[in-house]
């Protein structure tokens, strides 16, 4: 006669547990959203400044096409950072000092340079590279920046 309780509780939780489900934690809503791209209004660190290593360049890099006045299609082959057959470039303004894959030329902050696209879902091993625009020959001199 004992164990008639405990088997109608089982039966009881069971149908509880069927009918009223908790919400599970991977179908909860998130906390956190997607991180907002805000513009730098304060001065950066002078670390930030410093010079960039000089890195020997890569084994091979190429500019296939420009497929618009912004962006071009680049062949690049590095034992370091991968192989990257048609990777798109976008122009856009240097964050940081840095060398021309291209030609080994200075790159100042504030530069117009070609950088390889990226996004939050997809970040290449290349990304901190970029080749100055002046030394893409169909590249025109007055680049207009969005």
């Amino acid at each position: 006669m004992m164990t008639r309780p405990v088997e109608e509780d089982i039966v009881r939780r069971a149908l509880v547990g069927v009918l009223m489900p908790t919400p599970l934690e991977s179908i909860k809503k998130a906390q956190y959203g997607p991180k907002k791209k805000f513009r730098m209004t304060k001065r950066p660190p002078p670390e930030a400044l410093a010079p960039a290593p000089v890195e020997p360049p890569p084994a091979h890099i190429s500019i296939l096409e420009q497929l618009s006045s912004k962006t071009l299609s680049v062949c690049w082959s590095d034992p370091r950072s991968g192989h990257y057959a048609d990777q798109v470039w976008r122009i856009g303004l240097a964050r940081m000092d840095s060398f021309c894959v291209l030609t080994g030329m200075p790159i100042r902050r504030g530069d117009p340079v070609f950088r390889p696209r990226a996004c939050e879902s997809y970040f290449p091993a290349n990304r901190d590279r970029m080749i100055l625009a002046s030394a893409v020959p169909s590249c025109p001199s007055g680049i207009m920046l969005d």
